[in-house]
Order: C-alpha cells, then sequence, then structure tokens
C-alpha cells in the first residue's frame, strides 16, 4: 500500500513540495533539497577538511603548479610547495608534527608552517640546512632542524612522536647515470631543451646520491625502519619518487618506486596508495633512442608512495 502524501511549505526555504507523512522529512517540513543539507556533524578522525574538500583532494592523478623559490632552484630537486601544502592537508591537523628526513632546503617545513602544523627537517649537507635555516627566519618560523644523516634520526626524535611524513630520498647514483650524452637532440626541433648534467648534492660518503643503487636501496631500508619507529600508530608517510634509466650500464629501465616499497614493507607500512605526479608540462622532450630500435619513453611523471604505519 503506497504510503499517503502531504503537500507543505518547506520551513526552510519556502517552497512548495510534497512528502510521504511517515518519513523524517515531513516530520521536519524540509523540501527535498534543504533536507539533503543537512549539516554532518560527524567527527573528522584524519584532518581538518570538509566532506567537499576531502573528495576533491582524493584525485589520483595529480598536477601541481611548478613555481620556485630561488633556494628550490638552487637546490634542484625539489617539490612545489603547493604539493606539500596538499599531502599536509590531506594527512595532518592542526598542531600536528610533521617530519621531512631528507629536508633539502625546507619546502616541506614552509608549507607545514603555513598550515600551522608543527615540523621537523634533517639534513646531510650543511648549505641546504643552513639555507633552510635563513628561509625559516627570515619567516619568523622557529623549527627544528637537524643538521645529520637521516639514519641518525633516533638519536634526535622519540619514538612514536611524529604524525605524518613527507619526503622524496635522493637517488643513490641517480645524477651521475641521467645524462645528456644518451638523448639524441636534434636542433630543428625548437621545442626540445638540451639536458644538462646536474652537479652532485655533496661529496659526503653519507649521501644516498653518492652512492651505488644497492647500496643506496639498503640505506633507505634502514631510514625507512627509523622512520616507522619515531611515527605514531595509525599515520601516514608519503614518499615521492621517480623511475629512471641506466643507458651507460644498458639498463632500460630501474624500477626504483617498487623497491621503495619493498624497503616501507620491510619496515612494517602497508602500501595505502599510490598517487601520480604528473610533469609533463614542465619537462622538455627529448629523442631517446633515436633512430636506433631502442624506442623509451620520456618520463614525465613521479610516484607519490602512500604508507601507512597500521600499529
Amino acid at each position: 500500500m503506497a504510503q499517503q502524501k502531504m503537500k507543505f511549505v518547506c520551513c526552510k526555504c519556502g517552497a512548495e513540495t510534497d512528502a510521504a507523512i511517515t518519513t523524517e522529512r515531513y516530520k521536519k517540513l524540509l523540501c527535498r533539497e534543504c533536507f539533503g543539507k543537512r549539516k554532518d556533524t560527524r567527527t573528522n578522525q584524519l584532518n581538518d577538511l570538509t566532506g567537499t574538500e576531502w573528495a576533491k583532494h582524493s584525485k589520483s592523478i595529480e598536477t601541481y603548479p611548478d613555481t620556485r623559490t630561488p633556494n628550490q632552484k638552487e637546490h634542484g630537486a625539489c617539490f612545489p610547495r603547493s604539493l606539500a601544502r596538499h599531502q599536509i592537508e590531506i594527512y595532518t591537523k592542526a598542531g600536528d608534527v610533521v617530519l621531512d628526513p631528507f629536508m633539502g632546503v625546507g619546502t616541506t617545513m614552509l608549507a607545514a608552517h603555513e598550515l600551522g602544523r608543527t615540523s621537523l627537517g634533517i639534513e646531510l649537507n650543511p648549505r641546504f640546512a643552513q639555507m633552510c635555516r635563513d628561509e625559516l627566519s627570515e619567516n619568523g618560523i622557529c623549527a627544528e632542524i637537524f643538521e645529520d644523516d637521516a639514519d641518525n634520526m633516533l638519536s634526535h626524535i622519540p619514538e612514536g612522536s611524529v604524525d605524518f611524513i613527507l619526503t622524496s630520498p635522493p637517488y643513490a647514483n641517480l645524477l651521475k647515470t641521467i645524462k645528456g650524452d644518451f638523448a639524441y637532440k636534434w636542433r630543428e626541433h625548437s621545442a626540445i631543451d638540451p639536458i644538462k648534467n646536474p652537479a652532485p648534492y655533496s661529496s659526503n660518503d653519507h649521501d644516498i646520491g653518492n652512492m651505488e643503487y644497492n647500496e643506496g636501496i639498503q640505506a633507505i631500508a634502514s631510514i625507512m625502519e627509523k622512520c616507522f619507529v619515531v611515527q605514531k600508530p595509525n599515520t601516514y608517510a608519503v614518499w615521492i619518487v621517480k623511475d629512471f634509466r641506466d643507458l651507460k650500464r644498458k639498463v632500460p629501465y630501474i624500477n626504483f618506486h617498487g623497491d621503495v616499497i619493498r624497503c616501507a614493507e620491510d619496515a612494517g607500512y602497508t602500501l595505502w596508495d599510490i598517487r601520480i605526479y604528473d610533469q609533463t608540462n614542465f619537462r622538455p622532450l627529448v629523442c631517446l633512442g633515436y633512430p636506433s630500435r631502442n624506442y623509451y619513453l620520456n618520463i614525465g611523471h613521479s610516484y607519490m608512495l602512500v604508507f601507512k604505519k597500521m600499529r
């Protein structure tokens, strides 16, 4: 038997409507639209986003404005501050503690303070650490910076004290293997820019960027174990990494993100999500392998690996 409907005027917007007399909407005298706009009173346990913002932040492929500060340009391998803000907004609340174990010039730290979070940073290179201190000081920000090897973080950071980790590790031997000499540049293609050989970050033997690949992965595995220890249970870590090639040694593709996932899982993390950081608008195209039978894609994206400490 069909429920009896009654017409009425919405007490909120004044629109004429109807509803079955046994429904909650009829009891509250609300039209369909106003009834659907009820305030969500549930507690957001993870972050300070609204439901609408939560959905907008959840795209699996993302681009970010590639605006860089002078310090970031000098460092040469920084992600945009907009990326850092995006991740911090998702995985933390105001007042939470954010750690970057490969701090560089402090992109994560600056974004964290802009959002009302506390930040910690570890940086092996004294020059980059000082650049970060100077910029933080210029912005009136007081933060803890540890000028040390990230593998020593347990000497500086208490166990179970960090709410979120956002970082991008140095790529073992990457700056010495990705060179311009294997990329054929044809002058008639004006949109194709030459590749410059970047300088290494430091001459320190503990710098992962100076290690051979397997040694670098072992170092990342050790640091990942320490990260797991300093994080609180039920919190997240995001590692931004990029696969690459070592054609000088005839290695067509190095699955760096896969090795970082393995390091994280061995440390106790659960792989929770993978977001693609689309950088194609900011990467010059080069003719890789032309005109041989070796055809290589231009790698124009990074992986944002989301790990969760479940316990």
